[in-house]
């Protein structure tokens, strides 16, 4: 029984799995994310990406890959062409039906789950009153 938790414990990490988070920006427009835990910037620092391709990249290789934990938030902001946001939350699972910590709203290839921001978020989100910050 010895012998077995230390070849479990001696494991090399690389040949563990890789759980793999991809957003991806399908939108023309400019879209920054901002990464927030208790009100406050968090783990991740602000992403941008103009047009369409990839805009977030996050990997874990625990056991069980939270979506949050590689987000390392509990509330993202999008903002559209510093002009329109959308907030999506953790623990309410905002907006519905397409939230960045929801995993249904992920396209999931073996252990790479992938979001792309759509017209649905941009049709989302509200206008600011002046300037997004």
């Amino acid at each position: 029984m010895i012998t077995v938790l230390l070849a479990m414990s001696c494991w090399p990490r690389e040949m563990e799995e890789t759980g793999i988070i991809i957003i991806n920006n399908g939108l023309d427009n400019q879209v920054q994310m901002r990464f927030f835990t208790n009100g406050l910037p968090s783990g991740q620092k602000m992403v941008s990406k103009t047009g369409k391709g990839e805009i977030f990249r996050g990997e874990d290789t625990a056991r069980v890959v939270l979506t949050h934990q590689i987000l390392q938030a509990d509330s993202i902001v999008m903002v559209f062409d510093n002009k329109r946001l959308e907030t999506h939350f953790l623990y309410t699972v905002e907006p519905k039906g397409h939230s960045l910590f929801k995993s249904d709203s992920y396209t999931h290839d073996g252990n790479t789950s992938t979001y792309t921001i759509d017209a649905k978020n941009y049709n989302n989100a509200i206008p600011c009153d002046g300037p997004c910050y």
